[in-house]
């Protein structure tokens, strides 16, 4: 169920995923192995989404 966003947008996966830094982050998608392979989850979806997010330390924002 959508609380907040688009009722048109429906998910059935998510997943969240931390790198050491936004420059691993980088060598790995730049990484002509990963280019390669990451053609088959393009293909597997039928939509997606990427976005990057930054840690909040507790008493930084929500929920403090």
């Amino acid at each position: 169920m959508t609380l907040t966003g688009p009722g048109s947008e429906t998910w059935d996966l998510a997943f969240i995923a931390e790198y050491p830094n936004a420059d691993a982050f980088i060598a790995m998608v730049r990484d002509p192995e990963y280019r390669e392979l990451v053609q088959h989850r393009t293909a597997g979806v039928a939509d997606s989404r990427l976005i990057r997010m930054s840690p909040v330390e507790p008493g930084e924002g929500f929920g403090e």
